[in-house]
């Protein structure tokens, strides 16, 4: 993520967002076991303006190509662009935008067999929302 963040520029402002963990079904042909996966994020605190949404998504994209992960869908819309990709060694990642302007990065780590004994972490689930945004910046949060 900090690579993807290192592309952006100026970088928004950002923070993590709340860890998650949680089981996916696996997809056909890879057995019936749940696979387990985590989840980081980066918030952007940056107001990014309906105007400077695209151009946002495309350096995301590009940066993306340019790494030779595989875009997985792309949603070029003005009120709410995104981008998603895949790794070759199976993370997933995506740019995505709220209804209320909230911006952020995931990256989700591969499935993985269940082990042994669970570890109990503290701070990891939840759903809740990306914070608003509130940081104005000269170039993301320009209508123009």
């Amino acid at each position: 993520m900090q690579d993807t963040l290192d592309a952006i520029l100026p970088m928004p402002v950002w923070q993590s967002a709340t860890p998650r963990a949680g089981t996916r079904l696996p997809l056909p042909g890879e057995g019936v076991e749940p696979r387990w996966y985590v989840t980081r994020g980066r918030d952007f605190l940056t107001i990014v303006s309906a105007a400077r949404r695209g151009a946002l998504v495309g350096a995301v994209e590009r940066h993306w190509r340019r790494r030779g992960w595989t875009i997985t869908s792309l949603n070029a819309g003005r009120d709410l662009p995104g981008v998603a990709a895949a790794t070759s060694d199976g993370y997933q990642l995506s740019l995505h935008f709220g209804d209320l302007g909230e911006a952020g990065l995931t990256a989700s780590s591969p499935g993985v067999a269940r082990p042994e004994r669970l570890p109990i972490a503290q701070g990891v689930g939840g759903c809740g929302r990306a914070p608003l945004p509130y940081v104005c910046c000269p170039h993301w949060s320009a209508i123009a």
